[in-house]
């Protein structure tokens, strides 16, 4: 096995280490702008529709679920805090050609998955002044938007940390806020019957809120900018996985005890919107828009930051070209990855402009690689990882992951070209 790259030593940073600086409220918000998103406004509404009241189920499981989930990408990063994330669990577990193969993967993933938030986020502000905007406007504005995410991240952590956390904080006393004025409105009587759709309808909201969750890997590729990593992540992940399963289930519940059945069908933000005209007496469509735009950036930010890092420990492991693992000598952000992201977004971005496609394409090209990818990194903390707790939460997530893998149907094909593709730029070359 060849031996893993260690992460910069300590001393005086050089122009291609990072910084730690990162601290546990802004690793919570990290953890939690990369989880939430629009889920928080979309998804109890479909789940809400596809089962009914049983939908909460769903929702107890998952936010369960999510603590092992994010506990274990925590351990992994307390015993290996670099940047190179999961390649490193790999390396250590599996070898030097698994870990190039991974991080090719994930980085392909990442790229074509990313653009999906500005990409959301311009058909919100495009659907303002019209319900059906042009794909090709879509596409231009959903990629100047991610653009400005990485403008965004070149001010570095701690400025970029305290913005999000702001943002976030007002953001999440609004939702609170439409969440208390609507519940005087509840009626016991929504929850009847209980399963309306067949007690069956369980597995397919399970898979409805599992996209709700994806994102507590996205705090691995930062572990190399966090202080203190064993005391920082498990303070961090927990109030993470309360806050946003806090979050989930008080929005879920207010939409099945609010809405009846029926209510929570049609469009993106049906659900949210009727909260915001129950709790305001009157349309407030545009006020959900602003809300959804809000914290598709703010996700955007936290995977726009995650990504990067991907991209410079993999030039700094010679896949890519050293230039791209440079960073700022005073802030130590890397600069060159960051930018390198434009024209990384632009491919899948320009493809959907030229086939007329929508970003739902690059949800189904990216979902069951995420999957494969928590997979892989659970099989590596089989082997890493010791300890009863620690070793039943990572038995409890690979389970988890197996079992819901086979529904995810033609996301499962785009998935394994992006396997080929990875395969194909990790075939021996000579060094960048």
């Amino acid at each position: 096995m060849s031996q893993p790259t260690s992460a910069p030593t300590a001393g005086t940073p050089a122009p291609t280490e990072l910084r730690r600086s990162i601290r546990v409220p802004g690793l919570v918000v990290h953890y939690v702008t990369s989880v939430i998103g629009t889920g928080i406004l979309i998804l109890p509404g479909h789940a809400a529709a596809e089962a009914g009241p049983l939908s909460l189920v769903a929702w107890v499981v998952l936010v369960i679920y999510s603590y092992p989930l994010g506990l274990v990408f925590a351990r992994l990063s307390i015993r290996h805090p670099t940047s190179r994330g999961i390649a490193e669990f790999i390396e250590y577990a599996f070898g030097g050609r698994a870990a190039r193969w991974t991080s090719s993967f994930l980085m392909l993933t990442l790229l074509v998955a990313n653009p999906v938030l500005g990409l959301a986020a311009a058909r919100y502000l495009l659907g303002s002044w019209d319900p059906e905007p042009d794909t090709l406007a879509v596409a231009g504005v959903g990629f100047l938007l991610m653009v400005g995410s990485i403008l965004f991240n070149l001010l570095g952590v701690k400025v970029s940390g305290r913005v999000q956390g702001l943002v976030l904080g007002a953001l999440v006393g609004f939702l609170v806020v439409v969440m208390v004025i609507s519940l005087p409105h509840a009626d016991p009587a929504n929850l009847q019957p209980v399963a309306p759709h067949g007690w069956l309808a369980a597995g397919q909201a399970l898979i409805i809120c599992f996209f709700g969750f994806i994102g507590w890997e996205n705090a691995a590729p930062v572990a190399e900018e966090v202080v203190e990593p064993r005391r920082t992540y498990p303070r961090a992940i927990l109030w993470a996985v309360l806050a946003v399963g806090a979050l989930y289930l008080a929005m879920s519940v207010t939409v099945v005890l609010v809405l009846p059945a029926g209510a929570t069908e049609g469009s993106q933000i049906t659900a949210f919107a009727t909260l915001l005209q129950v709790a305001s007496g009157r349309e407030v469509a545009l006020v959900g828009n602003v809300v959804a735009i809000v914290l598709l950036l703010l996700a955007s930010n936290a995977w726009v930051m995650g990504t990067s890092r991907v991209v410079y420990s993999a030039a700094r492991d010679g896949m890519l070209p050293s230039a791209l693992a440079r960073t700022s000598g005073r802030d130590a952000v890397p600069y060159a990855a960051l930018l390198a992201l434009v024209p990384g977004y632009a491919v899948p971005v320009g493809l959907l402009a030229l086939t007329g496609s929508t970003e739902t394409r690059l949800i189904t090209a990216t979902s069951a690689a995420f999957l494969l990818i928590f997979l892989a990194t659970f099989l590596a903390a089989r082997r890493l990882l010791s300890g009863r707790g620690i070793r039943l939460c990572v038995l409890l997530v690979t389970v988890g992951t197996v079992a819901i893998l086979p529904f995810f149907g033609t996301s499962l094909l785009y998935a394994a070209a992006l396997i080929g593709v990875a395969f194909l730029l990790t075939l021996p070359r000579g060094r960048w």
